[in-house]
């Protein structure tokens, strides 16, 4: 909902494009990405739309981008989080590689095993 009313003068409205459901605003656009990114709003008048910001949220990284999902990278070998690989690799003598970090990559980490050592997926 736009808050903000006057009596006999045009109300100052404001609207937050993170929190609405509008034409312009990013609704729940931000949180739906994966992994999931935070929404910004700089300005929630009615006269400034089409402003707000999704910007990764850590450990992905990247640059914020206006009016659509920022472009995030994880890498789950080097981030803590629920994905990620944690120390599975390296306590187990293995090296971790996660080649795909873009968007809804996610779970697709890989441990390999150090020469000499053979082996195989289990």
């Amino acid at each position: 909902p736009r808050n903000g009313s006057a009596v006999a003068a045009a109300a100052a409205c404001d609207i937050d494009e993170c929190l609405e459901a509008c034409d312009t605003c990013a609704g729940t656009t931000c949180a739906d990405a994966t992994p999931a990114q935070t929404c910004a709003d700089p300005d929630p008048s009615d006269m400034s739309l089409r402003d707000w910001t999704c910007a990764c949220t850590a450990p992905a990284t990247g640059t914020p981008a206006v009016g659509q999902h920022a472009a995030c990278a994880l890498d789950e070998c080097a981030a803590a989080c629920p994905t990620c690989a944690g120390t599975a690799c390296s306590a187990a003598g293995q090296t971790c590689d996660d080649a795909r970090q873009g968007e809804g990559e996610l779970d697709d980490w890989t441990c390999t095993c150090v020469a000499p050592a053979v082996g195989q997926d289990t």
